[in-house]
């Protein structure tokens, strides 16, 4: 392909070469004698410059079918050159548009499996706490039916205790009544015995005897019923004591429950932050789908700018192909012109 850029100088001294040889220093020539490189156009000026600079002395005469083909020659170059810097221009465009579509894709990916490796994270986690608080809860269940086990049976023992209690404070109410008819019958006796003291020592004497056997024997039984009620007593205070230490493990049974409940509530936190990234998962998995989509459509634009150069570089060929059928017939027509040039 021929190049422009051929400086006047180098024209110059391919010219006085020719002349100097006795041949025509036409366009054809010099670029033959440049090493066929330069646009006929551009040798054309130059020479037209030398011309002048020499005043048209010895001025070689340019025909008109090499003009024309240093004007289509010209024509051909610039049109080869602005399609290729045109085609240059789209396909930078187009590496630059696909680097950037992979650079996007590749940071959504990364984010994705960073995500995912989080939930996958917090799902482990959420496992773990799931199990730890079943335990609890089993725990738990189990220290509520042990509670509920030993709160039945302090409450059997206690209302076993109240019977006893109450049925010991009725026998000591009988024997206290007892004790009152016998004090009763005592003094009646006396009163009897004042009366009848004269008359019925002796049957006094014998009578006193009799009940004082009786009080003793009164009183033995209600010593006795003393020793019983403080038996009573002290299986009331055992009981007592028990309910006591019921009600102390009811309390420590209380204070682990509210211990649980702060666990419950980190728990509950924990799952509400579970949801909240399963959400933003959710919505960097859609942001990877439009990018995806958004790759396709870039897919098919690149394609759809591959057909376009495909295009542009078809009607390139079609110039050339039409730039070389009118050289060639140029080049057929000037043989006839030559002559008239020289």
């Amino acid at each position: 392909m021929a190049r422009p850029g051929v400086s006047k100088a180098e024209v110059q001294r391919a010219r006085m070469g020719l002349m100097k040889a006795g041949k025509h220093p036409s366009i054809d020539a010099i670029r033959i004698e440049l090493g066929n490189t330069g646009s006929k156009a551009t040798i054309y000026r130059h020479l037209k410059e030398i011309e002048a600079d020499e005043g048209g002395v010895n001025s070689p005469q340019v025909s008109v079918s090499e003009e024309l083909q240093a004007f289509v020659a010209n024509l051909a170059a610039r049109l080869e050159y602005e399609a290729k810097e045109r085609l240059d221009t789209l396909q930078s465009g187009h590496a630059a548009q696909l680097k950037r579509i992979s650079e996007a894709l590749d940071r959504s990916q990364a984010d994705a499996r960073t995500a995912r490796l989080e939930v996958e994270r917090l799902a482990g986690e959420l496992a773990g706490e799931r199990a730890r608080r079943q335990e609890l809860e089993a725990d738990l269940v189990a220290a509520r039916v042990e509670r509920a086990e030993q709160t039945a049976q302090l409450g059997a023992q206690v209302t076993g205790l109240q019977e006893q209690l109450k049925a010991a404070q009725v026998h000591i109410a009988s024997l206290e009544e007892k004790h009152n008819h016998a004090r009763e019958a005592l003094d009646h006796f006396r009163q009897s015995s004042r009366d009848q003291r004269d008359r019925e020592a002796r049957q006094h004497e014998q009578q006193l005897q009799y009940l004082q056997g009786e009080l003793r024997a009164s009183s033995e039984s209600l010593s006795a019923k003393h020793t019983e009620l403080r038996s009573a007593l002290q299986e009331k205070a055992d009981a007592l004591a028990q309910l006591t230490g019921a009600r102390a493990e009811k309390r420590q049974l209380d204070d682990l429950l509210r211990e649980l409940k702060p666990a419950a509530q980190r728990l509950a936190i924990q799952t509400q932050a579970v949801e909240d990234l399963r959400a933003q998962a959710a919505q960097a998995s859609s942001q990877y789908q439009s990018l995806l989509a958004r790759a396709t459509e870039l897919g098919q634009r690149n394609l759809e700018l591959e057909r376009q150069l495909a295009a542009a570089g078809a009607s390139a060929l079609a110039h050339d192909q039409l730039m070389k059928d009118v050289l060639s017939r140029i080049g057929g027509a000037s043989p006839n012109s030559a002559p008239a040039s020289s």
